[in-house]
């Protein structure tokens, strides 16, 4: 059972980072068809987004992936709280950007 849901992790993380990197690219082509008032900052708000779906999925690499097959050191958890530090203030930034991109 942990090696089924280890491996489910790693695939929802791989997912992640590749739909991260596909929104990324594709966010101003997103945003022009999406027909807002201001398209510069929703870019913004598209790409911060995807840069938090990329820190979750490291923040869910490192800690119960690869946490549970090695012990856990002081660099793997300045990583794991520097990532899941990324992921919240892109977050903010995502949901801050999306309502001024309206």
């Amino acid at each position: 059972m942990k090696v089924v849901s280890g491996l489910f992790l790693i695939l929802f993380s791989a997912t992640a980072v590749v739909a991260g990197l596909w929104y990324g690219q594709q966010s101003q082509d997103l945003v022009l068809d999406w027909g807002l008032g201001r398209p510069n900052v929703a870019v913004w708000a598209v790409r911060s987004a995807a840069v938090a779906a990329i820190a979750a999925a490291q923040v869910i690499l490192l800690v119960p992936v690869i946490g549970g097959i090695y012990r856990r050191g002081t660099a793997d958890t300045v990583a794991a709280y520097t990532a899941a530090v990324i992921f919240a203030l892109a977050s903010v930034s995502a949901i801050a950007c999306g309502f001024l991109g309206r």
